[in-house]
């Protein structure tokens, strides 16, 4: 049975119209010339709201993944560890195992 409202164009987490949208919105702030002022406003105003900020931002990328180092080569890093790499189907010492077999089949 077909259902009776029509197909959505929603894709992932976002739509073809909302992506136009953002991006004719991005495309005219950037060439507004507004970009140096709101940067200016957006800087801190003293040393203590500069450090909560930095502070922010750390908590931020702390909670992104691959941790605070995302993007650095750092083997100490926090974060999702790495596979090891090994071909798929090879035993950790060497053996194949044998397949199990399920009863009835």
């Amino acid at each position: 049975m077909k259902s009776s409202t029509p197909k959505s164009n929603v894709q992932g987490e976002g739509d073809y119209a909302s992506a136009k949208k953002f991006n004719e919105q991005s495309r005219a702030f950037a060439e507004s010339g507004k970009v140096d002022q709101a940067a200016r406003d957006a800087a801190p105003r003293n040393a203590q709201e500069e450090n909560a900020m930095r502070q922010a931002e750390a908590e931020g990328r702390a909670h992104a993944k691959g941790g605070v180092n995302a993007g650095q080569d750092d083997k100490d890093s926090p974060g999702r560890p790495k596979p090891d790499k090994r071909a798929p189907g090879k035993h950790p010492q060497g053996r194949t195992p044998e397949p199990k077999k399920l009863p009835g089949r």
